[in-house]
């Protein structure tokens, strides 16, 4: 894509952001009126346990209350272990993870109410629980930043394995982050641990461990490194605060075939068993994840809001990032991630991380 291109596609997530707010703002006068909200519901407030970025959970929060009435006492930085310590008395209604671990714990320790199966199927196929007991409403990428001044794209591997090939050695940077630990799970459940444990020594051995996303984003930018391993996002976070795609001098590189190396990670909404509000809380998740309800925010929302995630509604693409259903990621069960403790001893054990 041109760099007119992509500045053409900042420009329009900026104003479909403002078209969005300004529908939702004249929905508030009435909020009984609107679909999915009765009377009841709109003197209802919800309590969302979180661990997403803090503001897309305020705009998506934000725009259903001024469409319903219904109000949110958000708890961020919550853990599955809270709820797990609160027991019965957790006043928890929702969980909005960032990643499909905390949702795959919580529905593996029962403590979750079964999504509603026409919820489930405005998302895209492959992205929520088998089960139903989680549905996603927002996604991420893994990707590879390389910076062309120091590497051509046609030199780059072409699946995430041959990284550790002989002519990458010393050229790509990492970061043992929460998407690194469950890619590595996916690993060991699809390749075994023998071959897994063999691909992350070579890791450690040839490339280096700059232990943040960001410090993987900003190292390849500088030159530092030709390539590096880490999230879609950032990379887009840090071309809206430089004025643009077209003023950075990274890229993203997808790797081209169906590859471990573009794993998309979704994003889990959650009912819990113990919520007072599941009428309420079932509602709130259809609109999450209906296309022309919360994944208009992901869709044509500011990236300070939508933090440039993927939204995951059929038929749904982001004005800024494209489209997730373009990305060559494998199909899997992310109920994997329900236990990830293979992959954390694993890379303690190589002293990847600490």
């Amino acid at each position: 894509m041109s760099r007119s291109g992509l500045r053409l596609r900042v420009t329009t997530a900026i104003a479909g952001a403002v078209a969005l707010l300004t529908v939702t703002a004249g929905c508030s006068s009435s909020p009984s009126s609107e679909p999915g909200a009765t009377g009841s519901d709109a003197a209802t407030t919800l309590t969302v346990y979180t661990d997403q970025h803090a503001a897309l959970v305020k705009g998506l929060t934000g725009a259903y209350t001024k469409q319903t009435g219904v109000t949110f006492d958000i708890q961020q930085d919550a853990t599955v272990g809270q709820i797990q310590a609160e027991g019965d008395a957790s006043p928890a209604d929702l969980f909005l993870s960032e990643d499909p671990a905390p949702v795959a714990q919580l529905g593996k320790a029962g403590l979750l109410e079964p999504i509603e199966a026409s919820t489930v199927a405005q998302v895209q196929p492959g992205l929520s629980s088998p089960q139903d007991l989680w549905v996603a409403y927002a996604a991420r990428a893994r990707v590879l930043y390389y910076n062309p001044e120091l590497i051509d794209e046609a030199d780059l591997p072409k699946t995430l394995l041959t990284i550790t090939d002989p002519q990458y050695k010393g050229k790509f940077a990492y970061a043992p982050s929460g998407a690194f630990v469950a890619t590595t799970q996916y690993l060991i459940s699809t390749i075994g641990l023998d071959a897994s444990t063999d691909f992350l020594k070579k890791v450690k051995a040839n490339g280096v461990n700059e232990q943040k996303n960001g410090n993987v984003r900003d190292t390849v930018e500088a030159g530092k490194h030709a390539m590096g391993l880490s999230n879609h996002y950032y990379w887009w976070i840090k071309a809206a605060e430089v004025g643009g795609p077209e003023h950075m001098t990274s890229k993203i590189y997808h790797f081209p075939e169906t590859d471990p190396g573009n794993l998309v990670l979704s994003s889990g909404a959650a009912i819990l068993k113990n919520s007072t509000h599941k009428d309420a809380a079932a509602k709130f998740v259809q609109w999450l994840t209906s296309k022309d309800g919360g994944q208009q925010i992901l869709s044509s929302g500011d990236i300070d809001t939508s933090g440039a995630q993927y939204p995951v509604a059929l038929g749904t693409s982001s004005e800024l990032v494209g489209a997730l259903s373009d990305i060559a990621s494998p199909t899997y069960d992310m109920s994997i991630y329900a236990d990830q403790s293979q992959a954390q001893d694993l890379l303690k054990s190589l002293g990847i991380t600490t």
